[in-house]
């Protein structure tokens, strides 16, 4: 019998084939690694709960890519039109779905503007939060006017870091930060314009003493910070410089504490005069600190009509006295009370003063750490105003700026006390400073550290120079400073001491922060070496007229004033607008565009001179006059100008330097031989006293 084919039967060969791989799986199968069907949804995806996927686009867009955002939204609309056919009946299908995908339609549209936004500005520089959280932020609709679009090169945004220093210090064995609003920072930026070779050098190694940090440090002020027991016993066998304390503290208190007006001068009168007839069996040791602290820094501002007293001069006893504050703060280790503050306050102002900005920062720092802890800046009671006042304070210093660094304050919020009151007082410059302060901190942030195109940069400069202008139309009459067209209503012969010094004060301040402010625009055309737009050709007049007039100023303030000549911070305002008007000479040498710049520069080189007790203003007038006998002698324009556009001028102005001109440049002789004249500069201007 012939066999027969045997009928098929269900065996494990007759399995479904494999499904072939998928050729674009979803990305939620790429990430869990399913088996994805391609379809949208895929399987997997229709497990997931409706509406998750929406949510994270809703919440964080910017992570999910085009593609993922589409298959999203193509998904939901297909769970939900299955969904509600599920549950629905036809009539109510067709109302419900067209009212669903309506909705839906209209969430795509508005998350589809987002995406693209968002991809729009990726790899571009964002503004940062600092831009518009700063206390003082203006609304972009303040915008003066609209300017020329500008040439946007994103490698803008980078200036302000290349322009910061970080370097060893080997006089001190430590590493110093110096941020691009530095002195410091200026110095190097002019030796790397000078010699581009030298930006591909690397980085001096510790202890060569080549670093630019180390040739600016002031090795004359090192303070000791080893606590003797015998200092103290000394200190109280001389009865705490009695015959001395009167005159040190007049020269604080007739001086400086007009301008920081923080301490309760009949307060500190009356604890000293206990502390001189031993009326108390053991002083306070942070009033004993803040007690010698103030001594040292009234020796070191007060005019000298002695050449010595008790057989020492101005240095040596001021160096002294901080010595001996140190040890009483040494002995206290952290002390959160208000006489700690004030005296590393104090102590911050004679660093300043002697030149040392690295260590005025520090002290500085301390003094704010020790408010914050001791929460001195909160409202919360306290006997008597002086702790409101010096709460504040700190606010209204710009050391840290002074070095390009943060001021460690934070965010306002965390300062609720309550700001002295707009009176008519002495105290009455506090909540203005105060206010000033928050607008350099705009100058900070937006200008210095954010990240923006030149013409988002120049935009919000503008803007800040409007903010500088209303905040002095609103000064006191009585302490408003004559400039920007203003002139006095009323007689000022009758005015008290405190007010005339704050008057001099905010006037130099102004022009200050007006000349930093606008200096990058003239450190980008100056590298650039290009005829710059109208807008930015204005800015850099902006920036030279600001440097002239603060010397102006200084020196009218100089013709009347001698106690300001002891204010040995004025040489570091001197020195920095000096050196802002001689880039363009630098580069023109001496013509008839450039003698209204040389008129001003040799107004600072008197000022240098009357300030000759100082060994900084007689090396700060040596470098001065070394450059303009250079300058001299190269009458014509340095090799490779004369193929640069010929100079236009504007018809009307004072002077006209030709745009272009505007370089950075130092005569054909080192860097390092003129630096060293600057072996006592702890930092050029900046914004503090």
């Amino acid at each position: 019998m012939q066999n027969q084919p045997l009928a098929p039967v269900d065996t494990p060969a007759a399995k479904r084939a494999k499904r072939p791989r998928a050729a674009q799986a979803c990305d939620r199968c790429r990430l869990k690694k399913y088996k994805c069907d391609e379809q949208y949804p895929c399987l997997h995806c229709k497990s997931k709960k409706p509406g998750m996927i929406k949510q994270q686009l809703l919440t964080d867009p910017q992570k999910m890519t085009w593609s993922v955002y589409t298959r999203a939204i193509t998904g939901n609309v297909k769970v939900a039109v299955l969904q509600s056919k599920l549950s629905l009946g036809p009539i109510a299908v067709h109302t419900d779905i067209a009212s669903y995908v309506t909705d839906l339609e209209r969430k795509v549209e508005e998350l589809s503007s987002k995406l693209r936004a968002s991809e729009s500005t990726q790899g571009a520089s964002p503004r940062g939060p600092g831009a518009e959280t700063t206390p003082c932020s203006m609304p972009n609709t303040s915008t003066p006017q609209e300017l020329a679009k500008l040439p946007e090169t994103r490698a803008e945004s980078a200036d302000s870091g290349e322009n910061e220093i970080n370097e060893f210090n080997h006089h001190t064995n430590g590493v110093e930060f110096h941020g691009s609003t530095s002195s410091a920072a200026i110095i190097g930026l002019l030796k790397k314009a000078r010699d581009p070779r030298g930006q591909e050098e690397p980085h001096p190694r510790p202890g060569d003493g080549s670093s630019l940090i180390s040739t600016l440090h002031n090795p004359s002020f090192s303070p000791s910070y080893v606590a003797l027991p015998a200092q103290i016993l000394s200190l109280e066998q001389h009865n705490y410089y009695f015959d001395q304390a009167h005159i040190f503290m007049n020269g604080y208190f007739e001086n400086i504490h007009f301008v920081h007006p923080f301490i309760d001068k009949e307060d500190f009168l009356i604890r000293a005069n206990d502390l001189w007839f031993n009326r108390s069996r053991t002083p306070e040791p942070s009033f004993v600190a803040l007690y010698l602290s103030i001594l040292s820094v009234g020796s070191l501002v007060r005019v000298w009509d002695e050449g010595t007293l008790a057989g020492l001069g101005r240095f040596e006893w001021s160096r002294k006295l901080f010595a001996e504050a140190q040890v009483y703060l040494n002995h206290l280790k952290f002390s959160n009370d208000l006489e700690t503050v004030q005296c590393l306050y104090v102590m911050a102002k004679v660093c300043q003063n002697e030149l040392n900005p690295n260590l005025a920062y520090m002290y500085l720092g301390l003094a704010v750490r020790t408010c914050l802890s001791a929460g001195f800046n909160r409202d919360v009671p306290s006997p008597g105003d002086n702790g409101q006042r010096s709460g504040w304070i700190s606010k209204t210093c710009e050391m840290s700026f002074s070095v390009g660094r943060p001021d460690t304050l934070g965010m306002d919020e965390y300062h609720n006390r309550s700001i002295p009151p707009r009176d008519d007082s002495e105290f009455a410059i506090i909540p203005w400073m105060i206010d000033f302060a928050q607008i350099i901190r705009r100058v900070s942030v937006q200008i210095y550290h954010s990240r923006i195109s030149l013409q988002e940069k120049l935009q919000i400069a503008l803007q800040i120079e409007m903010e500088m202008d209303r905040w002095l139309a609103r000064l006191p009459e009585k302490i408003k400073p004559d400039i920007g067209g203003y002139r006095l209503s009323r007689s000022a012969l009758r005015d008290p001491k405190w007010a005339r010094r704050q008057r001099l004060v905010l006037g130099i301040r102004y022009y200050n922060v007006k000349m930093l402010l606008f200096r990058p625009f003239l450190s980008h055309f100056t590298r650039k070496l290009r005829h710059p737009p109208t807008e930015l050709d204005l800015t850099i007049d902006k920036c030279l007229d600001s440097a002239m007039k603060t010397l102006q100023v200084v020196h009218d303030i100089y013709r009347v004033h001698t106690f300001f000549r002891c204010w040995w911070y004025n040489t570091t305002y001197v020195m920095f607008a000096t050196s802002t008007l001689l880039l363009p000479m630098s580069k023109l040498g001496m013509t008839p565009e450039t003698m209204p710049l040389l008129r001003s520069v040799e107004m600072g080189v008197e000022i240098l001179e009357a300030m000759e007790e100082s060994v900084v203003a007689r090396k700060s007038v040596e470098i001065i006059r070394q450059y303009l006998r250079d300058f001299r002698a190269t009458g014509a324009p340095q090799p490779g100008e004369e193929d640069l556009p010929a100079p236009e001028t504007a018809p009307g102005q004072s002077f006209e330097v030709p745009e272009w001109a505007y370089g950075f440049g130092f005569p054909d002789y080192s860097f390092e031989g003129i630096a060293r004249l600057f072996d006592d500069v702890g930092g050029l201007p900046m914004l503090d006293e």
